[in-house]
């Protein structure tokens, strides 16, 4: 049995798809950016503040660009502190990779939704 989905409480307002982390209270929220360690998973429905949010925390999900990704040049993602992801950078964490398809190969802007390969902060990219 995969239990790949956690219940947490939000700290913060979080939108669906949002890349969330471990915040001191305990509680998820957005992470502060590309280099927060604490990235825990990705929100899998709008919630507000208090509210129990579902958080993927290892497996396939959708996610939210923050800005044009090329999928094939920038395959793998960092998180931002809105929650949303971009090509990763020189120490940063890689957070997730991109599960490109035939019909959609790149992002044109912000907010755009895609599937990844979630996977977690662990290593920072040298």
């Amino acid at each position: 049995m995969e239990n790949n989905i956690k219940t947490f409480i939000a700290s913060e307002a979080i939108t669906e798809f949002s890349v969330v982390a471990i915040k001191n209270t305990g509680k998820v929220g957005l992470p502060t950016g590309a280099d927060d360690d604490g990235i825990v998973g990705v929100a899998q429905r709008t919630v507000s503040a208090g509210d129990a949010v579902d958080v993927l925390v290892y497996g396939l999900t959708r996610v939210k660009a923050s800005g044009a990704i090329t999928f094939e040049a920038t395959p793998v993602l960092q998180a931002e502190s809105d929650g949303e992801v971009s090509a990763v950078a020189s120490g940063n964490y890689p957070v997730a990779r991109v599960l490109p398809n035939i019909n959609q190969l790149s992002t044109a802007g912000a907010g755009e939704q895609f599937l990844v390969f979630f996977a977690g902060a662990f290593t920072p990219r040298a």
